[in-house]
């Protein structure tokens, strides 16, 4: 890729998922400004909603970073969710750039996890005050799919991994969920992925609940919420799936700093998301819990993590380059 230089003085970042795109503009050490969402229907591809942000805020920005709800793995990118590829050269020459940086979503949630505020996250689980957590730190999400990302420290810095965790394979950890399981594994194939994310809860509705007619994701949790016997039972083996695979991804990666849960569907869960249940899954893992019980557990609330996220790393790039 064309690189005239690692940093600038004002950066285009965007978060570019399967439904909607964000978009901001940022300079070294800043905060995102001039955000502005655009739905994806609205645009036959990538460049042309890119062109509409650049119109609409009339900016001139000389780098680019993107988070893509897709694995990279070259210059051609192309979206998991959203049928719009791009080469990542192509696109920064049209607009200008001299670099365009290309992260997986849950790459920038990771660096999202350095300007994350206390007031931005909400323990799942009681932990005593004190200084923030050190060691490796994880993010995972159930939304569309189920993504995972480590940040790991690297001297000073921090260096982000993305992961393809959530295809890991996964199954029963008692003898209540072998049924389950064994309805799940007649329906198809079994991942993490295709349980711990909002089609997955449906399907996890579908093989709880054989008798009763499928719902969708929110009806569950609208159900859930409203007392629902069915329903509630249901979210419970979510969250105890969620918090087991946490358990999973703190021991992969020793991330004793901490492991957050963002997405919309954990979001979406509220009160459902219980806290004993998650941290019980969480820390069934012989023989470490006692390793385990150690490591605080988060539920994100912010807002906007991605364009966070490519706000983080574009004051990596800044400090690297100095």
């Amino acid at each position: 890729m064309a690189d005239k230089s690692s940093t600038t003085s004002l950066a285009l970042i965007a978060d570019i998922g399967g439904t909607n795109s964000r978009f901001a503009l940022v300079e070294a050490q800043g905060q995102p400004q001039q955000v502005r969402t655009y739905e994806d229907d609205d645009f036959k591809n990538l460049e042309g909603v890119v062109t509409r942000y650049l119109k609409d805020t009339e900016a001139a920005p000389t780098i680019g970073i993107f988070a893509v709800a897709a694995p990279i793995t070259g210059p051609d990118i192309a979206l998991t969710n959203r049928d719009w590829r791009f080469n990542v050269d192509a696109v920064a020459q049209q607009f200008g750039l001299s670099r365009l940086h290309v992260l997986n979503d849950f790459e920038a949630a990771a660096w999202a996890l350095t300007r994350l505020e206390d007031s931005e996250m909400r323990a799942i689980g009681h932990f005593a005050a004190g200084d923030p957590p050190q060691g490796a730190r994880v993010v995972l999400g159930p939304g569309t799919g189920l993504g995972v990302a480590a940040l790991l420290p690297a001297g000073d810095d921090w260096h982000a991994v993305p992961t393809e965790g959530g295809h890991i394979s996964f199954g029963p950890a008692t003898d209540d969920e072998d049924a389950i399981f064994a309805r799940l594994r007649a329906d198809g194939p079994v991942s993490a992925e295709t349980i711990l994310c909002g089609r997955g809860l449906a399907r996890l509705y579908a093989a709880m609940q054989p008798d009763r007619a499928p719902l969708e994701q929110h009806a569950i949790v609208k159900a859930a919420q409203a007392n629902d016997t069915e329903a509630g039972a249901v979210t419970d083996m979510f969250v105890r799936m969620l918090g087991r695979f946490a358990g999973d991804m703190a021991l992969l990666f020793k991330a004793t700093g901490g492991v957050y849960v963002a997405g919309g569907v954990a979001a979406a869960l509220g009160q459902r998301l219980d806290a004993d249940i998650f941290r019980h899954a969480f820390e069934a893992h012989p023989p470490y819990p006692h390793l385990l019980e150690k490591i605080p557990t988060s539920l994100v609330t912010a807002n906007e993590m991605g364009l966070l996220g490519c706000a983080a790393y574009a004051a990596m790039l800044a400090r690297r380059k100095n």
